[in-house]
This record gives structure tokens, sequence and C-alpha cells, in this order.
């Protein structure tokens, strides 16, 4: 406990003292990206006539269309439930059609004979075409009920009959839904798999993205595989026949383009501006520029804090050391007096880094009056810390010859003893 004590204790110091230059590297980090991407994007959207409203609904499309790839869509399962019911209706129609018409009768002179049980004939054939009539009545007007209730619990108010073009629509897909079903799961993984690698190969992309990015495209190339495996069992069952597949070629692509499947997708994915690689990486610019603009605002709200947070730590260690001198509490005094020049040290760089902050070219948060040029103190902000780092150098300098002058007194003192 002792150890994990001092560990986290040391680690807290170590955070502290990076605090301030990790706000600065961030500052200084979203400034460029605003410099760098926002002129870009003005001449693109200027050009194209394209607005930010547009970029953030190409990226709520985009969503929505992966969503689409992986689940089927409510109005679909909707219409699919409602041609299965109304198949069911049609079908008990139809039998009930068929029970309707006139049986013919026919007998020969054998059938009248006194031992041909005529009668008996007679009425069971009557009994059996009655019970089917009534079996068949009863089937439709179930049916009937059932494609009521379901109008009227789904707010359909036209019903939809053979010529109609829903019915039509929906009823092809349920003849091809499962081959549907293999082409949009292939399509989603295909698509993912392609923006995985364009996303690889961005510049600018760290390592550690670039080896998660690399681990998503190998699992996603096993899915891959077995989604092909599907596609490739149902394509010639198609009418007409569906090309098939190579997983070389699959995996193989570089661009949307060369995906052929995409060419006969339902949802006609290549004519969507997300797709075109121009506007891709603009809005790729655009999402970064954003963040960056909110992460100014974190930022002044994060430095603000830090800069009052050293000003109350140094008067607090100060005033404390004061009262404990006041009181005449010399030992306590003098352990606190180590204490503030320990932090305040610790402080001072903050006060220099927070300095570079206020001096950046861009910087929108609150300036304290104490820091009177921040803009000149840019270039003197490294001699500052030199001569920090000096006087740390000179004070430890100090503290180990005044042990050594203590050790060696002490050998004297006991060499002293010894002899006497």
């Amino acid at each position: 406990m002792q150890f994990l004590d001092l560990h986290f204790n040391q680690w807290d110091s170590d955070k502290y003292l990076e605090l301030s230059q990790f706000l600065f590297n961030n500052y200084q980090q979203a400034l460029g990206i605003i410099r760098k991407y926002e002129p870009e994007l003005n001449d693109f959207q200027l050009t194209h006539g394209i607005s930010d409203e547009d970029i953030v609904s190409w990226h709520h499309e985009e969503l929505e269309y992966l969503r689409n790839c992986l689940e089927e869509l409510d109005s679909m399962t909707l219409a699919i439930k409602y041609v299965e019911v109304l198949e069911k209706l049609h079908f008990a129609k139809a039998t009930y059609a068929s029970v309707m018409q006139v049986p013919f009768l026919t007998y020969t002179p054998a059938d009248f004979q006194a031992c041909s049980g005529l009668r008996s004939s007679a009425q069971e054939g009557t009994m059996a075409i009655n019970a089917e009539y009534a079996s068949a009545l009863c089937q439709y007007e179930l049916r009937l009920n059932e494609v009521a209730n379901f109008e009227q619990n789904h707010n359909i108010t036209e019903h939809w009959t053979w010529d109609h073009p829903q019915y039509n629509e929906a009823l092809e897909y349920v003849r091809q839904r499962t081959f549907i079903w293999a082409v949009e799961e292939l399509e989603g993984l295909v698509v993912q798999c392609l923006a995985e690698l364009s996303k690889a190969n961005l510049a600018g992309t760290g390592y550690k993205m670039r080896k998660h990015l690399s681990k998503a495209i190998t699992r996603r190339s096993t899915t891959i595989r077995t989604a092909l495996e599907r596609y490739n069992k149902l394509a010639p069952r198609q009418c007409p026949p569906r090309p098939r597949l190579n997983f070389a070629d699959v995996i193989g692509y570089s661009t949307f383009r060369e995906f052929e499947l995409l060419k006969y997708s339902r949802y006609n994915i290549l004519e969507k501006p997300w797709m075109k690689p121009l506007n891709w990486e603009m809005s790729m610019k655009f999402f970064r520029l954003v963040q960056s603009c909110e992460e100014i605002e974190r930022l002044n709200v994060e430095v603000w804090q830090l800069q009052a947070w050293v000003d109350f730590d140094d008067d607090k260690l100060q005033m404390a050391m004061l009262t404990f001198e006041a009181n005449g509490m010399d030992n306590m005094a003098a352990e606190m007096r180590e204490w503030y020049l320990y932090w305040h040290r610790i402080n001072d760089i903050h006060r220099s880094h927070l300095s570079k902050i206020y001096g950046l070219m861009g910087y929108t948060g609150v300036v304290p009056s104490c820091v009177k040029d921040p803009m000149g103190n840019q270039d003197h902000n490294d001699e500052e810390l030199d001569e920090v780092a000096s006087d740390e150098v000179l004070r430890l300098s100090d503290t180990l010859e005044h042990m050594n002058t203590l050790i060696k007194t002490t050998i004297k003192e006991v060499v002293q003893l010894d002899i006497g």
C-alpha cells in the first residue's frame, strides 16, 4: 500500500507539472487546424455553393445508409408484413371461390340398384362439400378480419390491390428477400472497409490509430469473406442470375467506384454527394474544424481555472507560512517555507506556459490583469524557463553542499568521542 501511495503521489505531481504544457500544446494544435482548414473550407463552400448544414446532412445520410445496410427498413418491414397478410387473404379467397362452384354429380345405371348405397353416398358427399365450404368460409372471414385489423392498427387508408405499385414492389422484395439481405450485408461491410482504408492512408493519422485501423480491417476482411460466400450461393438462383464475386477482387477495391455491386444498390449510393472523394475529404476537415473550435472554448475555461489556481495556491501557502511565523512556530514555519518554495517554483513554470498561451495569435480567452504584455513575453519564455531550471540546480547544489558539511561535522564529533 505504501508503494502504491508513493507511486500515485509522484504520478499526480508529474501530471500537475505537465498540465500547463499540455494546455499550451492543445491550444496551439487547435489554432493550427483552424488556420489551415478554414480558408480551404471557405473556398470550397463558395465555389460549390455548399453550406455547413449540407455537410452535416451528408454525415447523417451516411450513418443512415450504413444502418440500413445492417438492418431492414421499418417501412419495408411494415410493407412485407402487410403483403404477407394480403397473400394469405388472396389464398383464402381463391379457396373459398373454388369451393363455391357447384360440383357435377355423375351417376351410372349401376348406381340405381337397391344395394348400390346411392342415398348414403350422396349424403356423405353433401356433408363433405358443406364441411369444406364452412371451413373455407371461416378461413376467408378470418383473413379478412386480420387484414382489416392490420390496416386499422397501422393507419393504412388505401387498400393495396394487385395493380398497386407498392404491393408489387414489396411482393418482389419478399421473393428476393434473402438475396437482398446478403447483398446489403456485403455492401455495408465493403463500404465500411473502404472507409477504414481511406482513413488509414490519410495524412496525419498517428501510429496508434493506424494500428487500430489495421486490426479493424483484418477483422472486417474475415466478415466480408463469410458474407461473400453467402452472396455467391444465392446469386446464380436469381432471375436473371447475378454475377458471382471473388474475394480477391472485393478486398482489392481502393475506391467506391470500383465496387460494382453499388451500381445496382437500391439506395443509389454512387450518386450521393457524400460519396464523392472531394466532398468526403472536405467533410472530414469540416468536422475537425468544428471540434477544434469546441476545443478552444474548453481550453479558454481550463486556462482560466489553472491561472486562478496557481495564484490561489501561492497565496494560501504564503499565508500559512506567515501565520506560523507570527505565532512563533519556527519549525512549522520553516517546513511551510520549503513547501511554499517548492510549489511556487512549479507554479512559476505554469505561469510561464500560461503567458505563452496568452501570447498566441488567435487566443480568445481572458487575459489576467497581472499579465501586462503577453505578446512581449513570447520571446522570453524559453529564457525564463532556463532561469527557473538554473535556480533549481543552484538550490540543489547548495543543499548537497550543506548535507556534505553536516556529514563531515558528524564524523569529526564521533571520532573525538572515540578518542576521548
